[in-house]
């Protein structure tokens, strides 16, 4: 190698202009460097608290949703409840018919009644979740009861719900309805 150049390749004797662009590429890098690191912590920052920012939103939503699932829930538990009691003064009013000719069916029947209110009492003053679990458990202990009670109460909800719907009124059932009257 010549003595001119160093072991980089480059001369040995640099010039001060040289030298004085060397420095302001250094310190125009280290500048680049530093508002980079800026920028990156800006942004960070900023995505942190975006992040922040949605997950306050995610839970406020959520919130508000799982109150409004809560109210329904404690309304058609109200509902279910009233239903329950209406079937048990059903059943009670059936017991009446019973008294004079058969008064021992009668005594059973107001007693099947009377498990239907307290039926009716836990559904409305119980929590959901504990409502639930004695369900399960009476499943466990009696599930031939079980299963035939809830086959009673998906023929007394499809009576209910075929008595609450309203019956439409076509054109070709209105001369029928009229003969059927007279």
């Amino acid at each position: 190698m010549s003595d001119a150049f160093n072991s980089y390749g480059q001369g040995r004797d640099q010039s001060p202009k040289s030298t004085d662009l060397k420095d302001q590429a250094k310190t125009i890098g280290r500048n680049l460097k530093n508002k980079a690191a800026d920028l990156s912590d800006t942004v960070t920052r900023a995505a942190k608290d975006q992040a922040a920012g949605l997950g306050t939103a995610a839970k406020d939503v959520a919130s508000g949703a799982a109150e409004k699932v809560q109210t329904i829930i404690g309304d058609q538990k109200t509902a279910g409840a009233n239903y329950i009691g209406s079937v048990a003064r059903a059943v009670d009013r059936a017991a009446g018919e019973f008294e004079q000719d058969v008064p021992y069916a009668a005594r059973y029947i107001r007693q099947a009644a009377g498990h239907i209110d307290d039926v009716a009492v836990a559904v409305r003053d119980r929590d959901v979740r504990e409502l639930i679990g004695e369900v399960e458990t009476f499943a466990r202990r009696q599930p031939a009861l079980f299963f035939g009670g809830v086959l009673m109460l998906g023929f007394a909800a499809l009576r209910f719900f075929k008595s609450s719907t309203p019956r439409s009124t076509s054109p070709s059932s209105e001369p029928q309805r009229a003969a059927q009257a007279s």
